[in-house]
């Protein structure tokens, strides 16, 4: 597998009625979709307590994360995948590279 050296990180928590619909749509497509953009290496999800989720991706720089988050019908085309159930998740999004490894 690849080093990434640069990372996204999507946490967020579903409310019990969305989490079954929420996971179709991760696991049913969205989560390759976003893993298969230039410059992405691999994706993780990552299960917490009480409903709480992280996504974790590995990318190759910051310029193809930069190109993804730049690409407005994409961008689109996910809002409207997760807006009948977005209002049953809090999310939360971070970007950036390892300044740190033990």
């Amino acid at each position: 597998m690849k080093e990434a050296k640069y990372f996204l990180a999507v946490r967020f928590s579903i409310e019990p009625q969305a989490e079954a619909q929420v996971m179709r749509w991760l696991e049913g497509g969205h989560a390759a979709e976003v893993a298969k953009q230039p410059g992405f290496l691999w994706c993780r999800k990552i299960k917490g307590a009480s409903g709480a989720y992280l996504m974790l991706y590995g990318i190759e720089s910051k310029a193809a994360f930069l190109s993804y988050e730049n690409n407005v019908s994409l961008k689109k085309k996910f809002a409207d995948e997760r807006a009948p159930f977005e209002k049953h998740m809090k999310i939360d999004r971070f970007h950036g590279e390892v300044d740190f490894s033990a």
